[in-house]
């Protein structure tokens, strides 16, 4: 029955993996989309983890592309700014990120969000002498309540299904211990 069970799971694994549409899906980690902007001859695209910042720890993960052959380049210089509004001065000096351990050709930083609003991010690449800079907004939200009170109630309910299921097995290895000494 197992193998049966089985057989059936990597059955529908392939299925579905099969009528997957065929789209080229890049990724970093848990960053779905990046905000793609062509600066000359580079597409630099963003993205963020989480998808909606909010105050506190922030994930960027960055790359650089050469818009006539599509190759993503390891080799550039990403310098990083924030700044809450536009006419303030950044919130810190700026700082290089570094190429992902994982994936060479995505840069990442972490950075944090001290106050809620438009925050504009300055990445200024260079690479082979040339120097082009791109601002991109990003808006920092209030975190929502709801996704971790779910997250603790599922976790409470898996919980209490596991301590229910331990008592029921408990309960019936006693009993068989039980029948086993008495004859």
């Amino acid at each position: 029955m197992l193998w049966f069970r089985t057989a059936t799971f990597m059955s529908l694994l392939f299925l579905g993996l099969y009528i997957q549409p065929g789209i080229l899906v890049e990724a970093n980690g848990s960053i779905r989309s990046y905000e793609k902007k062509i600066i000359g001859e580079y597409i630099i695209g963003l993205g963020t983890t989480p998808a909606s910042p909010s105050m506190g720890v922030t994930h960027f993960a960055a790359f650089v592309e050469n818009e006539q052959t599509g190759t993503k380049y390891v080799d550039a210089e990403i310098e990083f700014v924030s700044s809450f509004s536009a006419i303030d001065l950044p919130e810190a000096d700026p700082v290089l990120m570094k190429n992902s351990i994982m994936d060479p050709m995505y840069y990442e930083i972490d950075t944090s969000f001290n106050k809620e609003g438009v925050w504009f991010v300055m990445l200024t690449v260079r690479r082979d002498g040339d120097e082009v800079s791109v601002v991109y907004e990003v808006e920092v939200q209030e975190p929502n309540p709801i996704v971790p009170i779910l997250t603790v109630g599922a976790l409470l309910f898996f919980l209490a299904i596991l301590s229910l299921s331990l008592r029921s097995w408990i309960k019936e290895y006693k009993r068989k211990h039980k029948i086993r000494r008495t004859s």
